[in-house]
């Protein structure tokens, strides 16, 4: 088992064998979460999807892993889902929303988190996993624009340290994260081809150098993206005890991952 510092260092503990079980991931329709459920899925793992609408996502439709997943609708916001939580081993949230509005970005990326751990945490279930954001676009970006977003995050971040501490909980914090077939402008979204390529250079000597010693956005900028699927292992990593903690930025992620191949 790996215990994940603040830092992204990964360091050894004791060794235990965990068996796939339940998992409710809340938010599981979307982009990252429903890769999520996939990911789960392969791990052997018994999957229940919490998302407003209840279906999966069509880039999904046909893949026999959907067939797998219990598509539930709900809002971990309002709704008591205790009982959906039953029996659940872990308790993933990838619930978030991007727009422009402070009120609303408060609204959608912090209360559906919050009140999801304090129900999985009622409910039994003995993990939490939360995929927030990477602390260098929170310094970043959070003092210029999406207040709302970051302040959010913090809430929901806050309130599965309490609930769970960092023993029993991961907390995944990728930056700009790509994947899928097609591009997107809400939110900005680049496919998996274009991603890739981008990581790859990024991932290169002079540009991590560069990023190292650029002040502010500048710096951001010329940060590796993260893989949807690498941020989906990293997740499922911490589903199935492999990882607690916190992972923070592309490597910290893939490395956090890995461990999910190498079980």
């Amino acid at each position: 088992v790996h215990s994940v510092a603040s830092s992204g260092a990964l360091s050894l503990r004791a060794g235990l064998s965990f068996q796939p079980g339940k998992v409710v991931v809340l938010g599981g329709a979307g982009f990252v979460g429903s890769r999520v459920c996939k990911t789960l899925v392969e791990s052997g793992c018994s999957v229940t999807s919490v998302s407003l609408s209840g279906v999966p996502p069509e880039w999904a439709k046909g893949e026999p892993w959907v067939e797998q997943v219990q598509w539930t609708a709900g809002d971990a916001a309002k709704d008591d889902l205790k009982g959906t939580m039953s029996g659940a081993k872990a308790c993933v949230s990838c619930v978030g929303v991007i727009g422009f509005d402070d009120e609303y970005l408060a609204a959608g990326n912090g209360p559906p988190t919050v009140e999801g751990a304090k129900m999985a945490k009622a409910a039994g279930v003995p993990r939490f996993v939360y995929v927030s954001v990477a602390d260098a676009v929170r310094d970043n970006v959070g003092s210029i624009a999406l207040k709302g977003y970051f302040a959010g995050k913090k809430e929901s971040e806050a309130a599965i340290a309490e609930a769970y501490g960092a023993d029993n909980s991961l907390i995944v914090c990728p930056g700009f994260v790509y994947g899928g077939d097609s591009f997107a402008i809400s939110p900005p979204r680049v496919n998996q081809q274009y991603g890739s390529f981008v990581e790859n250079t990024l991932s290169l000597a002079p540009f991590k150098a560069l990023a190292g010693v650029l002040p502010g956005v500048a710096g951001l900028a010329l940060q590796p993206p993260v893989c949807v699927d690498d941020v989906a292992k990293a997740v499922t990593s911490g589903a199935l005890g492999l990882q607690s903690g916190r992972v923070d930025g592309t490597e910290s992620i893939k490395e956090a991952g890995a461990a999910v191949q190498s079980a």
